[in-house]
């Protein structure tokens, strides 16, 4: 398999007792076989949610095993005209997310997520996206 990102929004439904049996499936697919990319954002955002201290020990430490991927000083510039395209096209979703698709697409990866705004900035830009359901990449 390809090389993906996980977003966080489907790292949270990933570890929720009732959820997605597909969405588990893949993100533990994708961790053994190490085919995840996590960019800094994500890191940052899925961590500040944990419980307790004893939690965010953990799920640090699951992410020291997957494959971080960096920025450059110029991406900034890059993100500035990208989310003013999009918003250009009438789509305004956060920023996060618009960073997270940058950084998808100038990777050439799609994103694992449980997020609309995913699926709208890739009816505007060539976000790919790998569906859990289906494990099937649109």
């Amino acid at each position: 398999m390809t090389k993906v990102i996980i977003d966080t929004s489907a790292w949270i439904a990933s570890f929720q007792r009732e959820g997605s049996t597909e969405l588990k499936g893949l993100v533990k697919r994708l961790i053994t076989e190490q085919d995840v990319l996590l960019p800094g954002i994500i890191k940052a955002e899925f961590l500040r949610g944990a419980k307790d201290g004893k939690e965010y020990e953990k799920l640090s430490d699951l992410l020291k095993g997957l494959t971080y991927l960096p920025v450059e000083d110029n991406f900034w510039g890059r993100l500035s005209r990208f989310s003013f395209e999009l918003f250009r096209k009438g789509l305004t979703v956060p920023l996060t997310d618009t960073y997270i698709a940058l950084i998808a697409i100038e990777n050439d990866v799609p994103v694992v997520h449980k997020d609309k705004h995913f699926d709208l900035i890739a009816q505007k830009k060539p976000l790919k996206i790998l569906r859990p359901e289906s494990n099937v990449q649109t």
